[in-house]
């Protein structure tokens, strides 16, 4: 009994010796030591993402790229506006049409082919007003101001959507278990919906990094840059964008599991003074008193009283 019980104050006295500040620089050495070519481009996409802001263009080109996108944005705001509305009036049409089953006759099959001319119309529109947008944006180039303004624009579009995914399907996660009926303490459901929400948005950012990647690849080609050019900007944007999701992934990570064992150290400090010699104490004198005879307990209030 004494053995495990100096086994278990030697477990709780190393959980209190841990220091964590330490415990962290003595990581982050070790993990630079290991991997000195990962931690460099670590840092140089860190300096790429806060720093990096293109290069500027002159006074003409800037004013050529402004009057080209106005134009893009008033083919979009007026013709494929209205293109978008006929499409939808076209679809209503052709949807009310159908009969039972989905049945098409002879008018149904006349909607239809109206549905597939609107259809033909918007998607003439939209290479329209993509042409006109490739056209401005090979004026000034991916590496311009503009080139990389697009580019941060669309990262943090992407960023806000994999959090949000990460909210609804953790909205969705504490719905179940509501529904599930487990009778728990708010602190463990509090504690089960931190951790499915930071594997939820670690799949959310993961899934949106991903679809960055490929837009990033998309306008790569709509600026019209040439191979190896377009080959760079795209390899520092993928180091940019890495860096910045795995830094914030991390701190998330290395913020919970230094809550946890904050949690566990202060769990092994009271532990050890519940555990202490004034509990044991106590213990015996309880167990004397309550496990003695009578004549034992009287011959005790005897002898002090004498």
């Amino acid at each position: 009994m004494s053995g495990s019980q100096s086994s278990k104050n030697e477990s709780l006295k190393k959980v209190e010796d841990i220091d964590i500040g330490a415990l962290v620089v003595s990581t982050a050495t070790n993990i630079v030591k290991k991997r000195p070519v990962g931690v460099s481009l670590w840092v140089l996409g860190l300096l790429l993402a806060a720093f990096a802001k293109g290069f500027s263009v002159d006074d003409v080109t800037r004013e050529s790229y402004s009057v080209t996108l106005q134009m893009a944005e008033e083919v979009d705001r007026t013709e494929l506006s209205q293109a978008l509305r006929a499409l939808r009036a076209a679809e209503d049409r052709h949807y009310n049409a159908k009969g039972w089953f989905w049945q098409c006759d002879a008018r149904c099959m006349n909607f239809k082919d109206k549905v597939g001319m609107a259809q033909a119309e918007v998607n003439r529109l939209q290479a329209k007003r993509d042409q006109i947008m490739t056209d401005a944006r090979r004026e000034v180039g991916i590496w311009s101001v503009f080139g990389v303004q697009d580019v941060r624009n669309r990262f943090w579009e992407a960023w806000k959507a994999g959090k949000d995914w990460a909210a609804r399907y953790t909205m969705m996660d504490a719905m179940f278990m509501m529904i599930g009926g487990k009778e728990e303490t708010a602190v463990s459901m509090i504690m089960k919906l931190v951790m499915q929400y930071i594997i939820n948005l670690t799949m959310g950012l993961v899934g949106a990094f991903f679809f960055f990647i490929y837009s990033v690849y998309s306008l790569v080609v709509s600026y019209g840059e040439p191979a190896l050019s377009g080959i760079a900007f795209f390899l520092l944007v993928l180091v940019a964008g890495m860096a910045t999701v795995g830094t914030y992934l991390v701190a998330i990570y290395g913020t919970v599991a230094g809550g946890g064992l904050y949690l566990v150290k202060q769990a092994a400090k009271n532990a050890a003074v519940e555990g202490g010699p004034g509990a044991r104490q106590r213990r015996v004198q309880y167990g004397h008193y309550g496990s003695g005879t009578t004549g034992g307990g009287f011959q005790q209030r005897r002898s002090h009283f004498d």
